[in-house]
């Protein structure tokens, strides 16, 4: 018998941001029985935005989730005790048992990592569901082109810097945006982006976007919603497409959100706006591991970590992925 630290929501939260005082930190005693037969011990756990949505008791694209029980998500662990003729000790497995340091589940609920020298936390960035979300987003959703010119927001995070880069190495122009002068230079002198920009600094987004490029945009890759949506459907070329991937900017509203104003402008220009979870395309998968797997080792896509160190730590650092102090992937290392 081993013991499990584990994050747990006390109570919903329906509105607003959420506070360090609506988790917990719990333990119990798991073991192996004839249900469960892997315990593993998580080395790294991913926070990402989605998981606002089942803070609240509202069901949204995935169940709530339950008070007092151990939080789910990404994680990156290592088999400790195994009676599976699939996993053996020291395996290396991803999962989704995150917001805990150790648990047990049957062998059929984790899938073991060849990581080929490429380092774990990678399988929680590029290669892990962020990765996949901009691969998936571009390539079936977006239908992406070589040589277009596309809009990426919170291109400073996981899932943005990727589609910067995946863009990129098909040649295309990326204006991207992000939140502070920091990820600003990263995208920059590290991504090679051609442009990018501080929205925070700008005071009139729509001439903005123009002077950035005034033939317009083919594509937006949209992870914010509201004002930055409003400004981009009105500099998107005719026949455009926006890609509805988030909405990190509306998520801690405490009063609904006004529509947009300017749908006479997707009319006119004939655009295509479309939404999509990464939920819906877990089994295509292949085609991405295979290009993504490449593009890493051969340095093609570069990623950045945001690592906050303990369990303990790990409310905080999904309340500063939603006030956007991360660089890259926001992880905990365990």
């Amino acid at each position: 018998m081993k013991q499990s630290n584990f994050i747990s929501l006390k109570e919903y939260i329906p509105l607003g941001k959420p506070s360090a005082s609506n988790f917990e930190l719990k333990t119990e005693k798991i073991e192996l029985n004839s249900t469960n037969n892997v315990m593993v011990k998580n080395e790294w756990i991913s926070v990402d935005p989605y998981m606002r949505a089942r803070m609240t008791e509202k069901k949204n694209y995935k169940e709530p989730f339950e008070i007092n029980r151990p939080m789910e998500g990404a994680a990156i662990g290592r088999v400790i005790q195994s009676n599976s003729i699939n996993f053996s000790e020291n395996d290396i497995v991803t999962s989704n048992y995150g917001w805990r340091d150790n648990f047990v589940c049957n062998d059929k609920n984790i899938e073991k990592i060849n990581n080929n020298d490429i380092p774990l936390q990678k399988f929680l960035g590029p290669l892990g569901m962020t990765g996949h979300t901009a691969y998936i987003g571009l390539f079936k959703i977006a239908q992406i082109k070589k040589n277009q010119t596309i809009l990426v927001s919170s291109a400073g995070g996981s899932v943005g810097s990727t589609v910067c880069q995946i863009a990129k190495i098909l040649g295309c122009k990326v204006i991207a945006s992000a939140g502070s002068d920091e990820k600003v230079a990263w995208l920059k002198n590290k991504l090679n982006v051609d442009h990018a920009f501080n929205y925070k600094k700008v005071d009139n987004l729509v001439l903005y976007l123009k002077e950035l490029s005034p033939e317009g945009y083919d594509l937006y890759f949209d992870n914010v919603g509201g004002d930055f949506l409003e400004a981009a459907i009105f500099r998107m070329k005719n026949f455009g497409k926006i890609i509805i991937c988030g909405r990190i900017s509306q998520m801690n509203e405490t009063k609904p959100s006004s529509g947009i104003k300017n749908m006479a402008h997707v009319l006119v220009k004939r655009l295509t706006i479309r939404g999509f979870l990464i939920f819906d395309h877990l089994e295509d998968i292949e085609n991405f591991r295979n290009d993504m797997t490449q593009w890493v080792i051969n340095k093609k896509i570069i990623s950045k970590e945001t690592v906050v160190e303990g369990l303990q730590n790990a409310p905080q650092a999904f309340i500063d992925l939603l006030d956007g102090k991360n660089i890259g992937k926001m992880l905990v290392k365990i």
